[in-house]
């Protein structure tokens, strides 16, 4: 663990590592609109899950057509699919989101849709009475988001969903590259 803090009675963390094995609950998945999992941390997880990224594809995006009716989702919409495999190691759901393309850009937009993405899974997760929750940096990797920007969105939402939580009690952002992992750490000790 890099760095915990207190948000309203949610207990932050900020790990570097693999989000596949940080035991929470729930884990999000980075997707794209189509639940692909062709790469980065959608990849790892859809193999980690299934063995297979095909075989967690397919097995999301029937998910997707029962959850949603449709073959995409939109920004602040979720599509939840069991862990399978992970759930050896407590995880028993994926929670799939999708943020913006920033191709190194920001603005309020890009915000809004990023707030959208983190803000639906954390209204999922209570929903589903999951009592943890872990985060990749959603939309930094090769959507192109400046990872400040996404740490201080996952705050904004955080801070906000905060003052209605009454399941959830722990969330982690795991960030596999230590570089990355300082970034965010002065991001959080600035702003929290």
């Amino acid at each position: 663990m890099v760095l915990e803090k207190t948000i309203g009675n949610i207990s932050f963390r900020l790990a570097e590592g693999d989000i596949t094995v940080c035991g929470a609950e729930a884990i999000v998945n980075a997707a794209n609109r189509k639940l692909e999992h062709g790469g980065g941390v959608a990849y790892a997880i859809a193999k980690a899950c299934a063995g297979s990224a095909e075989e967690y594809t397919r097995i999301s995006k029937k998910a997707m057509k029962e959850q949603t009716g449709r073959d995409h989702i939109e920004h602040g919409e979720v599509v939840v699919t069991p862990a399978i495999r992970l759930e050896e190691r407590g995880t028993k759901y994926v929670i799939h989101t999708v943020g913006p393309v920033c191709s190194g850009k920001w603005n309020e937009e890009l915000e809004r849709k990023l707030y959208l993405a983190f803000s639906g899974v954390l209204d999922r997760a209570e929903e589903l009475g999951i009592k943890s929750v872990a985060f990749p940096a959603v939309s930094a990797g090769i959507y192109g988001c400046p990872l400040e920007n996404v740490v201080k969105t996952l705050l904004k939402a955080l801070d906000n969903f905060s003052r209605k939580a009454k399941n959830l009690e722990d969330v982690m952002l795991v960030i596999y590259d230590s570089e990355s992992v300082e970034i965010a750490r002065k991001v959080i000790e600035e702003s929290v």
